[in-house]
């Protein structure tokens, strides 16, 4: 009988975790899961204009150096970089870390949006 109810409130727990990812991804905010992956990866926190950026990923910057510029900074005064010959504001923000890494971004939109 224990089992059985340490095995339901896993369950549980798992399903309030997602449920609260589809409410964040909803209303268009960076989720529980997200700012997991990105503390563990070690990146940046990265704030433009009063919003949270989405975390994306690694990137090898030696890969992608001569096909992106300078764009802006971010609230903190990270020095933010996007792709050549993309609008303004970018789908894909860079942040650089060190020299042969950096990381990539995106601004979160409601999923209708995309």
């Amino acid at each position: 009988m224990r089992k059985k109810r340490w095995i339901m409130s896993i369950i549980s727990l798992i399903i309030i975790l997602f449920m609260s990812e589809f409410v964040m991804l909803y209303s268009g905010k960076v989720g529980v899961l997200n700012i997991t992956q990105r503390v563990i990866s070690g990146a940046p926190h990265v704030i433009v204009q009063g919003q949270t950026l989405s975390y994306q990923g690694k990137i090898h910057w030696e890969e992608i150096q001569s096909s992106i510029e300078e764009y802006s900074l971010s609230d903190e005064g990270t020095v933010l970089y996007k792709a050549q010959g993309t609008p303004v504001p970018p789908p894909w923000v860079y942040v650089r870390k060190e020299n042969n890494q950096g990381y990539r971004y995106m601004v979160p939109q409601l999923p209708w949006k995309l």
